[in-house]
């Protein structure tokens, strides 16, 4: 058990996320076989990678999922 003086809508927010530009918007993560991308999406509905987390050194290499690149849901 964990005592917190942060209400429960405090705890469980979505995050918000400031990226390069200073621009904010929310993340998710989006997993892609055993990968684990964490993506930005800004108030207009455009989506970029901010995170990569995988068990495999190969996936950091992956052009299409390097930080800063867009994200499409339907391209996976």
């Amino acid at each position: 058990m964990h005592w917190t003086t942060l209400s429960d809508a405090e705890i469980f927010a979505m995050p918000q996320a400031t990226s390069v530009d200073g621009s904010t918007g929310t993340t998710e993560e989006v997993t892609v076989g055993h990968a684990v991308l964490v993506v930005t999406r800004a108030a207009s509905g455009e989506a970029t990678i901010s995170r990569v987390i995988s068990p495999r050194a190969s996936d950091y290499l992956r052009p299409e999922w390097q930080p800063g690149m867009p994200f499409d849901k339907s391209s996976l």
